[in-house]
Order: C-alpha cells, then sequence, then structure tokens
C-alpha cells in the first residue's frame, strides 16, 4: 500500500468527520455522533496504527545502522589444524575475537571520526559488515584486507599467529592494522599503498603498542619521503609532523595521548579521491620542505646515514 495514498485518505477521512461533527453542533447539545463516523473509527484508528508501525521501523533501522556492523567470525584454518585449534579455544569459542574488534573498531573511528558531523556530512565510511577470519595459508604481512561487496570486509589473519605459544598482544595489533585498514579511504583505490601502510602504522602507535622511532633517511628520500615502502618510515614521518602541528596548536591535542590531526586530514582528502597535494595540505606545507625537515632529524640522530 502506498504510505502517501494512506496518509491522504486519513487526512480526508478526518476532514468529513469533523465537518459532519460541526454540523450537528449546531443542531444539539451535547453532541451526537453521526452513525457513518461511529463506524468509520475501527478504520481510522487502524490506519493511524499502521503509519506509526511504518514510522517506528524506519526509525529503529536508521538506530540500528548508526549502531555498528554485522560480524562474523571465521575459522578457514579447521578445528583440526593447530593453528585452527588454538584460534577456536582462544578466541572464536568465548567471543574474544569480536571483543577485540570491537575494541579496536570503537579506537581507529573515533581517532578518524571525532565528530558527528562526519555522520551527517557524509564524510564517515560506511561499514556494514566484517568478517574476521583465520586462513588456511600463512602469509608475510600477518593480516590482509579486501572487500568483497560494497560497505563490506574482510580481515584474513595469516594461521602463523597461531603456531606459537598463546600471543594475545600480537593478535591484537593484527586485528588493529586490519580494522584501520577497513576505517581508512583509500582515494577510490588511487591512494599509494606505501602512504596507506604507513597511516596504518602509525595508527598502532597511537594505540600504544609500538612507537615508530625516527629511522635512518637518504637523501634521496627528500623528494616523496612519504612514498617508502617502509611504513616505520613514513609513520615516523607522520609522528613527526604530528607532534610539530600539537606544538604549534599549543598541544591542544594532548601530546603522545593525542595527536592523530595528520591522519585525520589525510583520511578526509582521501574520500573522493587522490592527488599529492593532499599530503602538502595535510601537513601544512610542501612535501619536499617536509621530507627535507624531517630528514635533517634523522640525520642528526643517525650521523652514519648517507648525506
Amino acid at each position: 500500500m502506498n504510505p502517501y495514498a494512506l496518509h491522504q485518505s486519513v487526512l480526508d477521512t478526518t476532514t468529513v468527520t469533523a465537518a459532519t461533527t460541526a454540523k450537528v453542533h449546531t443542531l444539539t447539545w451535547p453532541p451526537k455522533a453521526h452513525p457513518n463516523t461511529l463506524h468509520n473509527v475501527p478504520d481510522i484508528i487502524f490506519r493511524v496504527i499502521l503509519i506509526t508501525l511504518f514510522a517506528t521501523v524506519a526509525i529503529w533501522a536508521n538506530h540500528e545502522a548508526s549502531k555498528g556492523f554485522a560480524i562474523e567470525i571465521v575459522n578457514e584454518a579447521g578445528k583440526y589444524s593447530s593453528p585452527g585449534k588454538r584460534f577456536s579455544l582462544f578466541y572464536e569459542s568465548n567471543d574474544q575475537a569480536t571483543r577485540i574488534l570491537l575494541n579496536t573498531s570503537g579506537f581507529v573511528e573515533n581517532l578518524l571520526y571525532p565528530n558527528d558531523q562526519d555522520q551527517l556530512m557524509h564524510t564517515k565510511k560506511q561499514i556494514n559488515s566484517v568478517t574476521l577470519a583465520l586462513a588456511r595459508v600463512n602469509f608475510s604481512t600477518l593480516v590482509s584486507v579486501y572487500s568483497p561487496k560494497p560497505h563490506e570486509y574482510t580481515i584474513m589473519l595469516s594461521p602463523s599467529l597461531m603456531e606459537t605459544s598463546h600471543n594475545n598482544e600480537a593478535f591484537v595489533l593484527a586485528v588493529l592494522q586490519g580494522m584501520a585498514r577497513v576505517w581508512l579511504w583509500d582515494g577510490k583505490g588511487a591512494a599509494p599503498q606505501a602512504v596507506l601502510n604507513g597511516l596504518v602504522e602509525y595508527i598502532t602507535t597511537l594505540a600504544g603498542f609500538r612507537v615508530s622511532d625516527t629511522e635512518a633517511w637518504n637523501s634521496g628520500d627528500d623528494e616523496f619521503c612519504w612514498k617508502n615502502e617502509d611504513p616505520r618510515k613514513v609513520a615516523g614521518f607522520l609522528r613527526y609532523h604530528d607532534r610539530r602541528q600539537q606544538l604549534g596548536d599549543g598541544g591542544g591535542h594532548g601530546g603522545d595521548n593525542g595527536g592523530g590531526e595528520v591522519v585525520r586530514r589525510l583520511n578526509k582528502g582521501m574520500r573522493n579521491g587522490w592527488h599529492d597535494w593532499m599530503m602538502d595540505d595535510a601537513l601544512g606545507m610542501a612535501g619536499h620542505h617536509a621530507c627535507a625537515s624531517y630528514g635533517i632529524l634523522t640525520r642528526h640522530h643517525h650521523p652514519s646515514s648517507s648525506i
């Protein structure tokens, strides 16, 4: 049934009823209800209830959509393999994997999208579902993320995470890296992989897992140092300029326990595409000047590096 037609039908019926009642008021007191009005009351009530139900369902659906996303935990390694057994015992059977995924997701989401306006302005990335899966075979990166459908993501974990003794910190770090990659925009596929990897690495330092200290920098890196293949170097570069901006703002972000403004600016820019000048905007200076500045710092810390 067309909701608009239903709503219009209720309005038309109400108008007729009001007119009839007004006419009776001029003739008698107290007013007597017209037989047709009494006959239509159940139908009117039913239609009002139906409209209210439609509105309630719509509000509930929007509320549920805003709360989060669907989660699925998959053990592709199999329950009879050694990694699969550990995964099932420590993370799947007790919902620990789900809790870790939600906690890491909440950290990254609040870092990248700290304001409610991100949702209203549609700058926040939409995520409908996340599947966390233990893969069948090992791969070198330990964690891989792909999107089989729009707004649906799969985080694949290498079973090598489960092959040694129970190391919860390594597991949480891998899931954190996966959720960081899920929440980050990627410039519609055009952002350099080195930038995305560096952003993920820097987000892990902001979470307190490890600190990417200043890495030895070569003079040849001074033009596009943020495209370095080593994510630790890119993370150190971002960390340096994030701190520089914090000091310039009077430390408003709370020192080492805050920050992330460079990451937020880059992520917002990558929503609609990618261009190298986006890095300039995020840093507040030309990229080659930012690289030269960081290069001086690293050569001061590593005097043996090439100059």
